[in-house]
This record gives C-alpha cells, sequence and structure tokens, in this order.
C-alpha cells in the first residue's frame, strides 16, 4: 500500500487488469458461439492471470519476510 515493493510496477498492473477486461468483455478475439475454441481463449487468459498472481503473491511474500527480517532484532 506504501509503494515500497518494487517487484510489482505499473505496467505488470497494467497487463493483469487487461486480462480481467478481456475476461469480463463481452467482445473477444475469438467468438464465445465457437463452442470449444471461443471458452479456450479466456479459459488461457485465465489461466495466466492466476498463474501471475500466485507467483508474484509467492515473491511479495519473500519480500516482505526479507523486510520484517531487516527491521527487528532476532531474539537473544
Amino acid at each position: 500500500m506504501r509503494g515500497e515493493y518494487a517487484g510489482m510496477g505499473k505496467s505488470k498492473l497494467a497487463l493483469l487488469g487487461l486480462g480481467v477486461v478481456y475476461i469480463l468483455s463481452p467482445i473477444d478475439i475469438i467468438p464465445d458461439f465457437l463452442l470449444i475454441v471461443g471458452v479456450a481463449d479466456d479459459f488461457g487468459v485465465f489461466l495466466w492471470l492466476l498463474g501471475s498472481l500466485l507467483g508474484e503473491s509467492g515473491r511479495y511474500v519473500d519480500w516482505e519476510r526479507s523486510v520484517i527480517r531487516g527491521r527487528v532484532e532476532p531474539p537473544r
């Protein structure tokens, strides 16, 4: 919230936002009435979005732990 985490820049946020808009948009590159192929492109974007969010959340947790370790002295 303070903007200290550099791993999630504006370009990554924009791509994730575009992925959400693409999934929710009624306009597709491949129309949904083409049954399997039309739904597959939305599902592919969904899988990419989910993988990106899960991967980035893991990197954020690692970063947050390193920040906490740097600020807090270990018990003696």
